[in-house]
């Protein structure tokens, strides 16, 4: 059991350190491209290919349970709990575009639900859903290409980026990508050992110990980002994430391997309708902190009823 724990946490800081060494060498080079910053936050630092990389080696080891588990349970745990303790923290602004893109990850989630609604989500199901990300990854580009920008996105608009030579930076970002496989291979065995150790399945121990390790990366941008006065970006990059993890996470593992599961129609109904919660939480603007309590007891309650 210790030692299972001991590689979660080995795993979260290893994910930690390669998402950020690969979201920081891909923003520069998205910055080139003329999108705006709320884009980047929503494509680069929502991309969770720490969540991928988990899910297809979860799902190569024949553990479905543990790659749809940590992609549906990143998305609560994202939508709850890193959203509710950073709204305590600071009330977390809410404009108009990130609502938006708050009920498209909701269209995400439910696209996700349907495929796992029979326990069982097949190669074909992983490639449409693959599919899905993609579309929407053009939806955004198309929507964010160098809008105007107000508030905390004119602001980070205006803070200096370093400059690094393109081979560095894909040097950079390929070995960010290098580190988050074994953060990825860690977090997988891990969460395989705490599985024997507390005699939970696959799924309940995806959906809460393995989600909470590999989202780690999300909590410290929230936090980042709301000690930096930006927080609408972190806000931007969990909507992007909780996407991410519905569409590609769980696409990807399903292409790798067919997955088959139990007991995960409950969270995937909860991790769809979490966004459109969000959006209702936050109808002045503003996700304040009793929302953000509400949020925080939202997911205690998700973790006993999982376990249960």
């Amino acid at each position: 059991m210790l030692i299972g724990l001991g590689l979660l946490l080995a795993a979260a800081v290893l994910l930690v350190v390669g998402a950020e060494l690969f979201v920081e060498n891909a923003a520069a080079a998205a910055r080139t491209l003329g999108v705006s910053v709320l884009a980047v936050g929503i494509l680069l630092a929502g991309a969770e290919p720490e969540e991928m990389l988990t899910g297809i080696l979860a799902a190569l080891d024949g553990r479905g349970g543990l790659a749809a588990g940590d992609a549906i349970g990143a998305n609560v745990t994202m939508l709850t709990a890193a959203l509710g303790l950073a709204a305590l923290a600071r009330p977390l602004p809410f404009g108009p575009r990130v609502r938006t893109y708050a009920l498209l990850s909701a269209l995400a989630g439910a696209f996700a639900l349907a495929a796992l609604f029979d326990g069982r989500v097949s190669r074909l199901e992983g490639g449409l859903l693959l599919a899905g990300y993609a579309a929407g990854v053009g939806l955004v580009w198309w929507r964010e290409q160098a809008p105007p920008t107000i508030g905390e996105l004119a602001e980070a608009e205006e803070e200096p980026t370093g400059r690094r030579a393109p081979v560095t930076g894909l040097l950079l970002a390929l070995l960010g990508v290098g580190i988050m496989l074994g953060g990825g291979d860690a977090a997988v065995t891990g969460a395989e050992r705490v599985v024997v150790a507390l005699g939970q399945s696959d799924t309940a121990v995806g959906l809460t110990i393995l989600a909470l390790a590999t989202t780690a990366e999300l909590f410290a941008l929230v936090f980042a980002a709301a000690r930096h006065g930006v927080s609408e970006i972190a806000v931007a990059g969990v909507v992007g994430a909780a996407a991410y993890n519905a569409t590609a996470s769980l696409g990807a593992a399903a292409l790798a391997r067919p997955l088959v599961v139990a007991g995960m129609t409950g969270a995937a109904t909860l991790a769809a309708l979490l966004p459109v919660a969000a959006v209702v939480l936050a109808s002045r603007g503003r996700l304040g902190r009793v929302p953000g309590a509400a949020l925080c007891l939202a997911y205690a309650a998700y973790v006993v009823v999982v376990f249960a």
